[in-house]
Parts: C-alpha cells; sequence; structure tokens
C-alpha cells in the first residue's frame, strides 16, 4: 500500500513538471548576486603605514603587516587602498622624498610592495600610492647638487633666487622655493628634464612595480596661486599616466572650495577630494549641526549643489577626515555613537568615490598637531598598536578596538559595513545622478537617485526625532524597503504609503 501511495505521488509531480505547473523558486532567490562593478568609482581606504600594522615588532608599522590585514579591508567594503607615501625619507610621514623609485625600509622591502599588490589584487582590491612631486626632500641627491652654486647640476630642477622673498629658504646665500618647509624645496616644474624624471617615476610604479594610479599630493601648490598652470599641468601628468595605463586612476588633493575644485575638475585627472564636505564646517557637518531647522532639505540641497558645480564626468572624492584634519568625532561628539554613525551614513550615500581614512570606521580620535590625527590603528588593546609618529602629544580612543566591535552588532564599525555594503548592493548610489523628491517635510530627504536602467530612492533623516513621511508624487512608486541603516533600536516601517524613519536613520526603497 506505501508503494502504491508513492508511486502516485510521484506520478503526480511529474505531471505537474511536465504540464508547467510546478512553483519555482523566484529568480532573485537562487541567482547569485551580482559580481561587483570594477572600475574607478570605488570605496577607498587611507592607510598611513607607518601606524596601520607591524609584522616584525619594531613598533612601526609596515606593508606585510598590511598584507595581513587585507581580509579586514575587504570585509569593512572597501575595494581600494590608498597609501600615504612609502618611498625613502627622513621624516616619519615621507612626503619629502628622497628616492621616488624606492620603498623605505622601515616600510619594508619592492618585493614586500609586489606581494601586497599581488595579494590586493587577488581580492579585487586596486592600490594607489602617495605622489609628492610638487616638492622633494631637501636630502634628495638632485638638491644636495643643486645647493652646491649656480653652475651645479640640477641647479634648474628648482626654483631660485638672488634675494630673499616669501615662501622662499636660504641655502648657501642664494634662495629656493619652499611654500610649505625649508625642508621640502619645491621642483621647478617647467624644466623639460624635472618632467622627463616625473614621467619616469609614473612608468616604472605602473610598469614595472604594479600600482593602479596614485593620490597627487598639494595640487594647489604646484605654481602657487595660478590655478590655470596647475591645471596644465595636471592634463600632462594625467596624459602621462593614463598613456601608460588607461585604467589608471588619479585623485587629486586641492585643498580649496567648490568652485576652485570644479576649476581644476575640468583637467584630466580622474577625481578630486571634495574638502568641503569634510571636517567640522563641511556639509555633512553642517546638516548634522545642532542649530540646523531643516537638516533634510538642507543634504538636498547640498547633493544638487555639487552636481551642479562639478563638471559630469568628474567622480567626486567626498570623505570625512584625512590625515591633515581633525578626526570627524571631534564634531559628532566622542560621547555620541549614533551621530558618529550617522555622519558614517550620509558619507555613503554621496555620490562617487568615498575615502574612509583609516580607524574612522571605529570612531578614533585626533587633532591637533598632524602626527595626533595618525596614531596606531587600534586592532585590540593600546599596548599592542604601533609607536605613536614622532611629536605626537595626545594618545586617546573615543571607542572600542576592531575586535570589540566586530563582536558588537550594534558597534560603529559594522555600521560602517552595512553602509558600504547599501553601496556596493545599489550601484546608482555612487555612480547615479540626483532628483530632490517632494518628502512633506525639511527634516527629511528624499533622493532619487539613477544610473542607467537602476534607480532607487534615498530617504534620509538626519534629524534627531522620528518622522513620518507619505510616500507620493513619483516617490510613491518606490514601493519597496530594499535596505535600511538605523542608529538605535528603532527600525525603519513602511506601511502602506506611510514611511517611518527613526532619528539618524537612512532608507533605500526600489520599485
Amino acid at each position: 500500500m506505501k508503494i502504491n501511495r508513492f508511486s502516485c505521488l510521484l506520478m503526480a509531480l511529474l505531471l505537474l513538471v511536465l504540464t508547467g505547473c510546478a512553483k519555482k523558486a523566484p529568480a532573485e532567490e537562487s541567482a547569485a548576486p551580482p559580481p561587483r562593478i570594477d572600475d574607478k568609482t570605488r570605496e577607498w581606504y587611507e592607510v598611513f603605514v607607518w601606524s596601520f600594522a607591524d609584522s616584525d615588532g619594531d613598533g612601526i608599522g609596515d606593508l606585510n603587516g598590511l598584507t595581513g590585514k587585507l581580509d579586514y579591508i575587504e570585509d569593512l567594503g572597501c575595494n581600494g587602498v590608498w597609501l600615504m607615501p612609502i618611498m625613502p625619507s627622513p621624516s616619519y610621514h615621507k612626503y619629502d622624498v628622497t628616492d621616488y623609485c624606492a620603498v623605505d625600509p622601515q616600510y619594508g622591502t619592492m618585493d614586500d610592495m609586489r606581494a601586497l599588490l599581488e595579494a590586493a589584487h587577488s581580492r579585487g582590491i586596486r592600490v594607489i600610492i602617495d605622489l609628492p612631486v610638487n616638492h622633494s626632500s631637501d636630502q634628495h641627491p638632485w638638491f644636495v647638487s643643486a645647493a652646491a652654486g649656480p653652475d651645479a647640476p640640477y641647479r634648474d630642477y628648482y626654483n631660485w633666487n638672488d634675494t630673499s622673498r616669501s615662501g622662499y629658504s636660504e641655502k648657501n646665500g642664494y634662495y629656493y622655493e619652499s611654500r610649505f618647509v625649508y625642508s621640502m624645496p619645491d621642483l621647478n616644474l617647467d624644466n623639460p628634464a624635472v618632467r622627463e624624471e616625473i614621467e619616469s617615476i609614473v612608468r616604472f610604479w605602473l610598469e614595472d612595480v604594479g600600482v593602479d594610479g596614485f593620490r597627487l599630493d598639494a595640487v594647489t601648490s604646484y605654481y602657487t596661486g595660478d590655478v590655470n598652470a596647475n591645471v596644465e599641468f595636471l592634463n600632462w601628468l594625467a596624459d602621462v599616466t593614463h598613456g601608460v595605463d588607461a585604467d589608471s586612476f588619479l585623485v587629486a588633493e586641492a585643498w580649496d572650495s567648490l568652485s576652485n575644485i570644479a576649476r581644476y575638475s575640468e583637467s584630466r585627472v580622474d577625481s578630486f577630494f571634495l574638502f568641503p564636505v569634510s571636517q567640522n564646517e563641511g556639509y555633512i557637518a553642517k546638516v548634522l549641526g545642532g542649530n540646523n531647522k531643516h537638516p533634510g532639505a538642507s543634504l538636498g540641497d547640498y547633493m544638487i549643489m555639487l552636481e551642479e558645480t562639478l563638471p559630469e564626468n568628474t567622480i567626486p572624492a567626498p570623505f570625512l577626515e584625512n590625515h591633515d584634519t581633525g578626526r570627524a568625532v571631534g564634531f559628532t561628539g566622542r560621547s555620541n555613537p549614533a551621530k558618529t554613525k550617522m555622519a558614517g551614513g550620509l558619507l555613503a550615500m554621496m555620490r562617487g568615490g568615498v575615502f574612509v581614512y583609516y580607524g574612522q570606521e571605529i570612531g578614533m580620535a585626533g587633532s591637533g598637531e598632524d602626527p595626533n590625527k595618525r596614531i596606531g590603528m587600534l586592532w585590540t588593546t593600546q599596548e599592542e598598536t604601533t609607536a605613536p609618529p614622532p611629536g605626537t602629544t595626545t594618545v586617546a580612543y573615543a571607542y572600542p578596538s576592531v575586535a570589540e566591535q566586530e563582536s558588537d552588532p550594534d558597534s560603529l564599525l559594522n555600521y560602517y559595513k552595512a553602509a558600504l555594503a547599501l553601496r556596493i548592493r545599489f550601484p546608482a548610489i555612487s555612480r547615479g545622478t540626483t532628483q530632490i523628491l517632494p518628502a512633506g517635510s525639511e527634516a527629511v530627504c528624499l533622493a532619487l537617485r539613477t544610473w542607467g536602467e537602476e534607480s532607487v530612492l534615498l530617504a534620509v533623516n538626519p534629524s534627531l526625532e522620528a518622522v513620518s513621511c507619505p510616500l507620493e508624487g513619483e516617490a510613491a512608486g518606490y514601493a519597496v524597503l530594499s535596505g535600511s541603516l538605523v542608529t538605535g533600536a528603532d527600525p525603519v516601517t513602511l506601511e502602506g504609503a506611510t514611511l517611518t524613519l527613526p532619528g539618524y536613520s537612512i532608507a533605500v526603497l526600489t520599485r
């Protein structure tokens, strides 16, 4: 009898399949997630090698230590790494280079660098390095020779004057341009021989070593006060770099107003850092400011202003903090994890390739003197971090270590992972154009982000209080709550056409 029932059941199932009546799993449940887009719009992680991870126990971070942490960077959601200078230098920060085609022994060897690149590339992570060509070290062989006298070899590699003037330093009775500090003499970028040297440096790192591009340091100082000359040089440098490797990526530091960044962005450099977004006076801080009575409307205004001001073909590079600025907890508050999370969430919703400074994702603190902003990454305990850079006056950590935060689902670190995961899941967030829709409340921003055939509605509440927002008009077509970021216990909810956003929350809605 059991055999007969089994046979009947088998025949019934076979009949359903043959007649096309059997239910199938939805395609989205059975299909693998689409591969991550491999282009120049990426999620970047800035690393100060000295302070990141020490593999040999000397107290100073190194390239092998960084290689050992690539899984962490990948798990965070970043597929790009920017290394602050790694070339030989007499300083801890290494922006004063003595050899442009080598690795500083404090950080390891060229073989270590190549091993890092191989390990990064195997994970789909691209690596760019800092390229400071506005100046060299005064201990670079070029300058040591040039300083000997007017007829010395390499004399024309630098800018000399017979009399003192602002931005110049004295050496052997003559004055050389040194806009930052006497130990960083400015290179003469009009000298064809200097440009040939730079081209050789670019070719070496791209072809012989295999890096994926460069972060261009201090581009507003190439020709101080002359934007047109700076742009001309940037075009030359971009043509050289992309001529060697068309896929190479260039991001430039033009620490200037948005209008001037827009002028620089007319060059053929891929990307420029958005300094107006960052720091305690930047757009994100202003949106979250306690005196802002309409934070959602302000956020929408800033989004549109950025898109209308910057050229369409540039890739914006928004960030909250970097090695030269105070850490973001300075304006969000060391004891305000919700606001600190929300600042990261607002960054994650920006167009372009976002940059996260090492330790930002765990709420590291630092302000004042530059070394204070570059202290050791807190992996476990403070005793096990790297040695503070020379000149550090304060070593303090506002939030727990990586190890502690990884095991806490409500931690800042896990919030950053979730925020970057949304960017990866919905490419329109980072690559699309923005249309601001009516929200019914100035506390909320409804930003429709469209890229190709993909459209997502970002609903952002950067205020402290919960807000219920009716989805009307064009917004009503986005009736699927596909993702959210919250900073507290209350979830985002969508009931009918009413979206409820807790304070400091973000929702991603799709059609």
